[in-house]
């Protein structure tokens, strides 16, 4: 299983790049510049839309950006529509991921992150154009602090920042939309991955296609569960199959579970997840996912699951 640990890695690597972006700030530490970008405008309904954040340390000496627990717990997102808020994702809490979104970033050197937008707000949205307000609280390591102990640090205070970017939602085009789908799994099952860039790209891939929301994922969302990957991206990708609510991925989850049956399998650490899966497609009340998941209801008792996934 390739732990987040690694893959958040990779994904705060230090790189010296020199591209435009859509939108930038000062943070409230005068020696960081931030910026935020995506690679295109223009999106359909449920596409995901990767942004990419930029921090150049214009300072005097290395400073470490606190990201929070998974490389993710500083974010927040909104999607406006002229003055109206049309969607918003809170803060995103993984209780039990050890603190390793931590960035260290030398003197003159810019950094790259790379989050999905949809992970925290759906772009099922109407055709027009919106504005993405991505809120980030981080932390310095320079602002550490000792206990009187001197074997105990504090963590020193929030810094708040806020950067935004356009972005237009298009009317739906569902061969050029299967298109960017079929593209984005062809760079998750890529096998050379050798390089650094090879694995932060099929690493991007996998999770642009986890928080696809549309009927035309199922499939790739169903083959991403039955790899090695970690435990809090097969949830996501459980997530992502309720929420299209089809058929398709109903019985898809059924014989992942059927499958797997009888012994220790690469699906065990969410086997529970699944299960309960299927009895939330269930509840849609829809009568051919009804139909179709009656005998697995009755071999298979719901689940009671803790706090719900992020």
């Amino acid at each position: 299983m390739i732990s987040r640990l690694k893959l958040f890695d990779y994904l705060l690597a230090v790189i010296v790049i020199n591209m435009p972006t859509n939108a930038y700030a000062q943070g409230p530490n005068a020696s960081l510049d931030w910026s935020i970008a995506t690679s295109k405008i223009a999106y359909y309904p449920g596409e995901p839309v990767l942004l990419t954040l930029t921090i150049k340390n214009i300072g005097q000496q290395e400073e470490k950006i606190d990201f929070g627990a998974d490389g993710i717990e500083a974010f927040s997102m909104e999607i406006h529509d002229s003055n109206k808020i049309v969607a918003k994702g809170d803060k995103i809490q993984r209780f039990g991921v050890s603190r390793i979104g931590t960035l260290a970033l030398p003197s003159g050197q810019i950094a790259q992150k790379s989050i999905v937008l949809n992970q925290w707000c759906s772009t099922l949205l109407t055709p027009g154009q919106y504005h993405v307000i991505c809120h980030i609280e981080y932390r310095l390591g320079s602002e550490l602090q000792k206990q009187p102990d001197n074997r105990v640090l504090k963590a020193g205070p929030l810094h708040p920042i806020e950067l935004g970017l356009d972005i237009n939602i298009i009317k739906m085009d569902i061969s050029e939309f299967k298109k960017i789908i079929l593209k984005l799994n062809g760079g998750v099952v890529v096998t050379d991955v050798k390089t650094k860039e090879n694995l932060v790209n099929r690493i991007i891939a996998r999770e642009m296609l986890v928080f696809t929301e549309s009927p035309a994922a199922v499939p790739y969302q169903l083959e991403i569960l039955k790899n090695p990957v970690s435990t809090w991206l097969k949830w996501d990708a459980i997530n992502s199959l309720v929420r299209s609510g089809t058929l398709e991925g109903t019985i898809g989850l059924m014989q992942i579970v059927s499958e797997n049956e009888g012994s220790p399998n690469r699906i065990e650490d969410v086997k529970r997840q699944i299960i309960d899966a299927v009895y939330r497609l269930r509840e849609t009340g829809k009568p051919d996912i009804v139909k179709a998941t009656d005998e697995f209801a009755r071999k298979h008792e719901r689940p009671v699951l803790g706090k719900p996934a992020d």
